[in-house]
This record gives structure tokens, sequence and C-alpha cells, in this order.
């Protein structure tokens, strides 16, 4: 209980000081979602990412037909087929299924490689805007500069936005 009353005041010490500084603190946010939709490099990035992804749909849809014409072929001729080429058909069907799923993992998992692309696409985007921030905080003298699209901004009036100054610096660039 005693530590619960320590952890009250020094909150409240905190928000005293802060409150004290207040006045001399410069603050300022972005608005990383506007910057990713505005800046021209994010669009060559996105469309490198959309050409990829669109070989490995139709790499997948070529995949899925296989399938469904595998089924057909074992649905129209099951009376007709052997046992030992329903067996063979059956077995083809378990593999390419398989090798569709194994497909779907790699390129579009958790850890696939459309994840792994987009990071690899949009890395030295990040890098690129954060340094702009770094440049401007420094220059300008900002102790915090927040993210309104990461949920750290409930408000803030619109001379603190620094979005198309980041921006402006940005497709400069």
């Amino acid at each position: 209980m005693s530590s619960r009353f320590a952890m009250f005041g020094t909150l409240v010490c905190l928000v005293g000081l802060l409150s004290v500084t207040n006045a001399q603190m410069k603050v300022g946010y972005i608005n990383s979602e506007e910057i990713f939709r505005n800046y021209a490099g994010t669009k060559e990035a996105q469309d490198k990412f959309d050409k990829e992804v669109a070989k490995w749909e139709q790499d997948a849809s070529t995949r899925q037909k296989e399938i469904k014409d595998l089924k057909d072929q074992l649905d129209k001729q099951s009376l007709l087929l052997s046992a030992e080429r329903r067996g063979e058909i059956e077995a083809k069907l378990k593999t390419k299924m398989q090798e569709y799923q194994d497909f779907l993992q790699t390129k579009f998992g958790q850890k696939g490689e459309a994840l792994s692309k987009n990071e690899e696409l949009t890395k030295p985007i990040i890098e690129k805007i954060q340094k702009i921030i770094d440049k401007i905080a420094k220059d300008d003298n900002y102790d915090f500069i927040f993210d309104a699209r990461a949920g750290g901004v409930i408000f803030a009036q619109k001379k603190f936005d620094l979005t198309e100054r980041v921006l402006n610096i940005l497709n400069k660039e």
C-alpha cells in the first residue's frame, strides 16, 4: 500500500514539474499517414510492391486452377478410374494442395515475402522521414514531436502540425 502512495507522490511531482516547464517546452506533431499518402517516393514503392504481389497472386491463381482441375477430374471420372489411378490422382491432388498452402504461407504468411518486401521498400522512406524530423527538431529546438496517427495526440492546435513542412522537405529531395 505504501508503494502505491510513493508512486502517486512521484506522479504528482512529475505533473507539477511538467506544468512548471510547460511554458518552456516546444511541441509539434506530424501525421505519418498523410506524409506517406502524399510523398511521391511512397507511391513508387507501392507500385513496386503491387507488381510483386500481382506476380504472386498470378502464381497462386495458377496453382488453384491446377487443384480445381484435379478435383474435377476425380469427380467426373471417379467411376471410370481404376483404384490405382484414382490413388495417383488423389496423391497428386494432396501434394498440390500442400504446395499451395506452403506457397501462401511463404508469400503472404506472418513472416512471408510480402511482409519482407514491404519492409524493404518502406524502410528507406521511414529513415528519410526520421532524418527530416530529427533535423527540424534540432534546428527549431523542439522538445517533442508526436505522430498523430500513432494515437499519441488526442488534440493539438494546427499551428503545431509539422506534416506539411516534413512533406515539403521530403519531396524536394
